[in-house]
């Protein structure tokens, strides 16, 4: 694998659609664009891109790891996914903590492999350079190779009224994997010590979208993880967040529950407005008339400007040497490279 260039690349693992989702190996897939349906679909080519994972650097060879990384832990779904059927029917059901921790791995996956953290990935590396050089904080700058002369001079240009942005060439695959590399354990371990995951049945059917593991905000303070195991049953994770935030859990327990028609009606709405290209449905549903009921409840996403370029940057290669760098910049200018990569709420599409 490590020598094969521009594999379709899933970021929704393939085995898990066709299994959980499918009917004979097939799926019925809507296209949020054009509002039409494809049935007896195959998952080969739905959630994915050609090299969505790879990584091509000018006079090095390609850079499948990521993509074995993910193999690795797709495999542990065969144990996973079983439990979490059998959790849905107890209240609590204490899990191997090794498998717990696989779960979470395999969410926080999802969550960064996902076309929308690949799309605001530079967004929030920008972002964590400006939150640094606010508080005085070196040790990312330092880990993304900044000299100290270097910091001194941004840290005074920054009290000056600058703030700093990427530039360069083919640089959005770069960042999203290093978005990845440095951030995708905290995740496991947020989802891990600080998140309480529920399996629920549904008494309606749910569909799978893109966004395979959707956040959402419950309230100010409280974000939920949705990610759909099967049409009859959806995994959900609370977060809690808040000053002081609360203790860290050390049990491994997933909790089981049944959703009334009301919940899992709004858990079918989030998920089918969601979507940037497709859903994934066992039986066919008026995907159009769900989204436009989801608009009329407010809920709404942070909009994704450039999807086609997400989709398709892990097949531009490279190149540090085409002046590649973080530039300073007016605070207007700042806030509009963020809002290149993401709009403000709205649908993905």
């Amino acid at each position: 694998m490590n020598n094969e260039i521009d594999n379709n690349q899933h970021y929704i693992t393939e085995s898990f659609i066709k299994k959980r989702f499918g009917v004979n190996g097939f799926v019925n897939r809507y296209d949020v664009k054009y509002g039409g349906w494809k049935t007896n679909a195959s998952p080969q080519f739905i959630f994915s891109s050609d090299g969505y994972t790879q990584f091509l650097e000018a006079g090095q060879p390609v850079d499948n790891s990521l993509e074995k990384s993910f193999n690795n832990l797709e495999n542990e779904l065969r144990v996973i996914l079983p439990i979490l059927d059998d959790a849905t029917t107890r209240t609590a059901t204490p899990v191997d903590e090794g498998i717990f921790n696989n779960l979470c791995f395999y969410c926080a996956y999802l969550w960064y492999l996902s076309p929308f953290a690949k799309a605001k990935a530079p967004a929030n590396f920008v972002m964590q350079v400006d939150l640094c050089l606010k508080h005085g904080n070196t040790n990312f700058l330092r880990a993304i190779n900044l000299s100290d002369e270097r910091i001194k001079t941004m840290q005074q240009q920054y009290a000056d009224g600058y703030r700093f942005i990427l530039q360069g060439e083919n640089y959005l695959q770069y960042a999203f994997r290093g978005e990845f590399v440095r951030n995708c354990r905290d995740k496991a371990a947020m989802f891990r010590y600080l998140t309480k995951w529920t399996v629920y049945n549904s008494p309606i059917e749910l569909p799978i979208a893109d966004i395979a593991l959707v956040d959402y905000p419950e309230s100010k303070n409280v974000t939920l993880f949705m990610l759909p195991i099967s049409p009859q049953r959806v995994l959900i994770g609370r977060l809690v967040g808040g000053t002081p935030p609360p203790p860290p859990m050390t049990n491994t327990i997933l909790y089981g529950a049944d959703l009334t028609v009301e919940a899992a009606e709004d858990v079918l709405d989030v998920i089918s407005l969601s979507a940037l290209k497709a859903i994934v449905c066992q039986n066919k549903m008026d995907i159009a008339a769900i989204r436009d009921r989801a608009k009329k409840k407010k809920i709404s996403f942070t909009k994704i400007n450039n999807l086609d370029d997400v989709l398709s940057a892990g097949r531009k290669v490279f190149d540090r040497s085409k002046s590649f760098d973080l530039v300073a910049v007016t605070k207007e200018e700042y806030i509009k490279y963020v809002h290149t990569f993401i709009g403000p709420a709205g649908s993905y599409n």
